[in-house]
């Protein structure tokens, strides 16, 4: 695991701790952002099946940078951010990219200490955005209007989230939700000792985690 990856981590940790404790309770600042990062629309390859053959062919729906800041109430030095990219994954050629633009406008309020940027795993938005030489094979190299739309949509998310920060609270839920998402290989799935397939009661993780930000009015 990258330094940066760790670091990544740490926030997503962080976020984790905070929100365990946090249902129905105040003393945070809240911020949230979005920001559009839909990139190129066409004669370009799809990120994640590795098929040539995958072209983007025009928009079905816009993709999305998503911003949750989380501050102290009493501290406002103390936050952290979770960008959410409707992309495959997030990547080092993208939080580097970042990073240098919140670096010219924020200076060292935002940091790889409490900045995570993610992916939702999608693979039908532009490829072409990774450093990675494996990636770049099947997406005929670096593509840099994807990487410059994932850039930049991340950061304008990040901006909008710092600048509508009010106080709120945080409450997390969570339970089974059915009938969302299915085993893509069932039959593999079997494969795997009776003993172990035992423990659970369906064949993929059908548990959903909700995180709730709600300013302090309840809007």
């Amino acid at each position: 695991m990258s330094i940066r990856e760790s670091s990544c981590w740490r926030v997503l940790l962080k976020l984790s701790l905070v929100c365990l404790g946090a249902s129905l309770s105040h003393g945070y600042l809240l911020g949230t952002g979005k920001a559009d990062i839909t990139g190129p629309a066409a004669d370009v390859e799809l990120m994640g099946y590795a098929s040539p053959t995958q072209v983007a062919s025009g928009i079905h729906i816009r993709l999305y940078a998503r911003a949750f800041l989380v501050a102290d109430e009493n501290d406002d030095r103390k936050r952290f951010i979770f960008v959410n990219l409707d992309a495959c994954m997030a990547a080092q050629a993208i939080t580097l990219g970042v990073h240098r633009k919140l670096k010219e406008r924020f200076g060292d309020l935002y940091t790889e200490d409490n900045v995570a940027i993610s992916g939702t795993h999608t693979h039908s938005g532009p490829a072409g955005y990774l450093q990675y030489v494996l990636y770049q094979i099947t997406s005929l190299g670096f593509v840099k209007q994807s990487w410059q739309a994932l850039v930049d949509g991340a950061f304008e998310a990040i901006v909008e989230a710092h600048s509508s920060v009010r106080p709120g609270r945080l409450e997390v839920a969570a339970g089974e939700l059915l009938e969302a998402n299915i085993n893509r290989s069932p039959t593999s799935y079997l494969e795997n000792p009776a003993e172990e397939r035992a423990r659970y009661k369906h064949d993929i993780d059908k548990n959903m985690t909700l995180l709730h930000l709600t300013e302090s009015d309840g809007r």
